[in-house]
C-alpha cells in the first residue's frame, strides 16, 4: 500500500481536535474539508476515532473522480465502476474488490447520515488517485498523465458489454474494453467507430493507469488513434512459431507459420509469401524488419487474406508480421 502524505499534523493528531459531526455512535468527531484536483466538494471528511483514520464521502469523491456510483440493496453496499476498476464498500467490512482479488485498507466503511464513508485509502488503493492529508484538509489528485500503448490489434470481441481489442505488443498482448466515452480516430483526426476497427491495425492506444493483472491484462481504453490497416477487408492471422523461412535464387522469401488461428476460419499451419508490400514489425520497439532479418523458432502474429491455395498446408500471401 502506497503511504498517503500528511501534512504538519500526523492523522492521530486530529483526534483531539475540535467537534462538529455526530457520527452512528454519537461520538462528535472532527471535520475536514475535501478538495478534488483543485475543486471543492460540499460534503467534508471526518476523522474516525475508533479507526485512528479519515474517512471521505465516497459518493461526491468518487462521482469527482468520473466514477459511477450505485446502491447494491442485496449486498447494502456502495458500488463504484470506471472502466476496468470495478469494487464496492460494505459498512463494518475491511474488505475491498480490486483487480480480482480483494484488499484490506486497516478499516471499514461507515454509514453516517445516510451517507457511506470510506478509509481515504480507499481513495489511494482502489480509486487510484493521490491522496494528501492536512490537519483540515484533504486533497485528491488524479494524475492527468494516461499510458500509451503502441501495438498491432490481434483480437476484436463484440458482446453485450461493449467491444474489446486486443493489442498486441512485446512478450503479451493487453486488452483494451471500449466504453462509450472512448474516442476513435485516425491520423488526420477523423472520427471513427469501434466497427472500423480490423484485425492488423497499427494503434496507438491510451489507456486507464490501473490494469488488472489477468492474463492477459486488461484496462480501459480512453482513446484510439489509427495509425495504418491492412488492404484485405477479411483479415485472417495465424498466431505461432516460425517454422521455416527460405529465400529462392530471386530473392523471394516464404514462411512456414505453425501456431493458432485467430479467427474461425484462420488457419493453424500457414505456408505465407512474403512480397515487397508485406510489412514486417518489431514488436519490441515498432521497427520495421527485412524478410532476411526473420529466422525459424521466431513467436510472430502473421496476418493474410482469405485467397489462400487449397493444399495442405495452404498458401497464401503476407500482409503484416509482427515478430514478438
Amino acid at each position: 500500500m502506497k503511504a498517503i502524505r500528511t501534512g504538519m499534523m500526523t492523522i492521530a493528531a486530529l483526534a483531539v481536535l475540535g467537534t462538529s459531526v455526530v457520527s452512528a455512535t454519537s461520538e462528535p468527531v472532527k471535520e475536514l474539508s475535501v478538495n478534488i484536483n483543485g475543486q471543492a466538494i460540499a460534503q467534508d471528511a471526518i476523522f474516525d476515532k475508533g479507526q485512528q483514520t479519515v474517512l471521505v464521502p465516497l459518493r461526491p469523491v468518487a462521482e469527482a473522480l468520473g466514477f459511477k456510483v450505485s446502491w447494491n440493496d442485496k449486498e447494502k453496499a456502495a458500488e463504484v465502476q470506471r472502466g476496468a476498476i470495478t469494487s464496492y464498500a460494505k459498512e463494518g467490512e475491511d474488505r475491498y474488490p480490486f483487480a480480482k482479488m480483494y484488499k484490506t485498507l486497516g478499516a471499514e466503511p461507515r454509514v453516517l447520515n445516510g451517507s457511506t464513508y470510506v478509509p481515504v485509502a480507499f481513495v489511494d488503493e482502489i480509486l487510484q488517485a493521490d491522496v494528501n492529508v492536512t490537519d483540515n484538509t484533504v486533497t485528491v489528485v488524479e494524475d492527468e498523465i494516461a499510458p500509451m500503448r503502441t501495438g498491432t490489434i490481434t483480437n476484436i470481441n463484440k458482446s453485450d458489454k461493449g467491444y474489446s481489442v486486443t493489442l498486441n505488443i512485446y512478450e503479451s498482448g493487453i486488452i483494451l474494453h471500449l466504453t462509450e466515452d472512448t474516442k476513435i480516430t485516425d491520423e488526420a483526426g477523423k472520427v471513427l467507430k469501434p466497427e472500423d476497427l480490423k484485425l492488423g491495425m497499427a494503434v496507438d492506444a491510451t489507456t486507464e493507469k490501473f490494469m488488472a493483472m489477468s492474463l492477459p491484462p486488461q484496462t480501459s481504453v480512453l482513446s484510439i488513434t489509427v495509425k495504418g490497416g491492412l488492404e484485405t477487408q477479411d483479415v485472417l492471422g495465424t498466431a505461432g512459431k516460425v517454422a521455416s523461412i527460405s529465400a529462392d535464387k530471386d530473392g523471394n522469401y516464404k514462411m512456414l507459420v505453425e501456431g493458432r488461428g485467430i479467427t474461425a476460419t484462420s488457419q493453424e499451419k500457414i505456408n505465407l509469401n512474403i512480397t515487397e508490400k508485406t510489412v514486417i514489425i518489431n514488436a519490441r520497439n515498432n521497427k520495421v524488419l527485412s524478410p532476411a532479418e526473420l529466422k525459424e523458432d521466431m513467436q510472430v502474429v502473421a496476418f493474410y487474406g482469405p485467397m489462400m491455395t487449397k493444399s495442405l498446408p495452404p498458401i497464401g500471401t503476407a500482409e503484416k508480421i509482427v515478430v514478438e
